[in-house]
C-alpha cells in the first residue's frame, strides 16, 4: 500500500500582496496590473480561447514579455491545445518601460476540456479465480495469459506470467533489490517495471531476463502506472498528470487528465485500448477505498467517462483484500480487472 499521496495540483488564486515583486512606483499601475491577473487566474479557460494582456491602459509600459510553463508567447495568444494544453499552467509576466523591466508578476491559470465525464455502465460476463497474495501493481494480457508485476517489500516485488484462470505461476522472477514494484507493460519484445519510491525503472526480455536498469525520469514524481502507445511508454505518478517516452525512457510530453468540471488525479494502474487510456483511481475524495476508472484521450487528457465499480470488492471472497487495481483487455474487447489481495479477476463488457 502506498504511504502518502501526491495532492492533486489545483489552480490557486494568489492575493495581491504574493503577486511578486513590483518595482514600479506607480500605485495606480500596480493596481491595474492586478486587475487583469486577477481576471485571468479566475476564468475557466478551454481549448481555442485567447488571453490578452493589454498594456494600453498601463501608465508607462510599453511591452510585457509573457512566459507559459517557462516557454515564452506573444502577449496575446491562444491556448492551441498543443503548446499550451489542459490543466494548471504557471505564467510569468514582465513588465518594461523601454528597456527597464518595472514589474513582474507570477500565477497560475487552469485550462479545462469542452465536455464532462460520461458516466458509463458494465456488465459482469464471467469471473476467474487470482492468487490472493498478488498485490497487484501491473498488469496485462495476451495470447490467454496475464502478465503480472506485484509490490511491496521484503521479497512480495515480482514480475509473473500465469494463464488466465490458474492462480500458480507458469513463470516468476523474484526482484533481487529490496523495492516496492508498481506498473508493467511490454514495449517492443521487452517488459518494464516500475518502483514507487526507488527511481528505478526495470527492462526484462520476454523470458523473465533482465536486461537493464534505467534510472526513474526526474519528471517522475513516484512510479504508478505504465503502459504502450505506439511508440511511446505513459506512465502515471500518482496526479493528474500523464508523461510519455520513448523506449530509452527519454521524455517526450505531458498531458493532465481534466474534463469540463475538475482533474482527475490518484491515476494509479493504467491500460490503453482502442485509442483511449484506462486508469485506476487509488484515492478520490479522500477516500481510500475506491473503485473508479476513467477513460483519457492520450493526446489531449481529456478524460472521456469514468465508471464506478465499487460492487466488485465485495464480490471477491479475500478479508483482506485492499484497492482495486488491475486492467487488462481480452481479444474480444472485454476488460479483465482485479484488486490488490483480490481472490478473483472479474471478466467486464464495457456499456458505453
Amino acid at each position: 500500500m502506498k504511504k502518502y499521496i501526491i495532492a492533486a495540483s489545483f489552480c490557486v488564486t494568489l492575493s495581491a500582496v504574493f503577486l511578486s515583486s513590483c518595482k514600479d512606483s506607480s500605485g495606480k499601475t500596480n493596481a491595474a496590473i492586478t486587475e487583469i491577473v486577477s481576471k485571468i487566474e479566475q476564468n475557466k479557460y478551454k481549448i481555442g480561447d485567447k488571453i490578452d494582456i493589454p498594456i494600453s491602459d498601463l501608465e508607462g509600459i510599453t511591452k510585457v514579455v509573457v512566459a507559459v510553463d517557462e516557454q515564452e508567447v506573444p502577449a496575446n495568444f491562444t491556448i492551441d491545445g498543443k503548446t499550451i494544453g489542459l490543466g494548471n499552467h504557471t505564467v510569468n509576466l514582465k513588465f518594461f518601460k523601454g528597456e527597464e523591466e518595472t514589474n513582474s508578476r507570477d500565477f497560475t491559470f487552469v485550462v479545462y476540456a469542452n465536455e464532462p465525464a460520461a458516466q458509463w455502465s458494465y456488465e459482469i460476463v464471467g469471473s476467474y479465480p487470482h492468487n490472493p497474495d498478488y498485490f497487484t501493481q501491473g498488469f496485462y494480457y495476451k495470447n490467454g495469459n496475464i502478465f503480472e508485476g506485484t509490490g511491496l517489500r521484503q521479497g512480495k516485488t515480482r514480475l509473473i506470467e500465469y494463464k488466465l484462470g490458474a492462480t500458480e505461476p507458469t513463470r516468476l522472477y523474484q526482484i533481487k533489490d529490496d523495492v516496492f514494484g508498481e506498473g508493467i507493460t511490454e514495449f517492443d519484445g521487452f517488459i518494464y517495471q516500475l518502483t514507487w519510491q526507488d527511481r528505478v525503472v526495470y527492462k526484462y526480455d520476454l523470458n523473465f531476463n533482465q536486461v537493464q536498469k534505467f534510472d526513474m525520469p526526474s519528471q517522475i514524481i513516484e512510479g504508478w502506472g505504465i503502459t504502450k502507445i505506439g511508440d511511446e511508454l505513459a506512465i502515471t505518478e500518482g496526479s493528474q498528470r500523464i508523461h510519455f517516452f520513448d523506449k530509452d525512457l527519454k521524455y517526450l510530453r505531458t498531458v493532465q487528465a481534466f474534463d469540463s468540471v475538475q482533474p482527475y488525479s490518484y491515476l494509479n494502474e493504467i491500460e490503453y485500448h482502442d485509442g483511449l487510456i484506462y486508469a485506476n483511481v487509488y484515492l478520490k475524495s479522500g477516500h481510500a477505498d475506491n473503485s473508479n476508472i476513467v477513460v483519457i484521450d492520450p493526446k489531449t487528457g481529456a478524460v472521456k467517462a469514468e465508471f464506478n465499480m465499487a460492487e466488485l470488492k465485495a464480490k471477491q471472497g479475500n478479508p483482506q483484500a485492499q484497492e482495486f487495481n488491475g486492467i487488462a483487455f481480452k481479444e474480444n474487447g472485454n476488460m479483465l480487472v482485479t484488486g490488490k489481495l483480490w481472490d478473483k479477476i472479474f471478466e467486464i463488457k464495457i456499456k458505453k
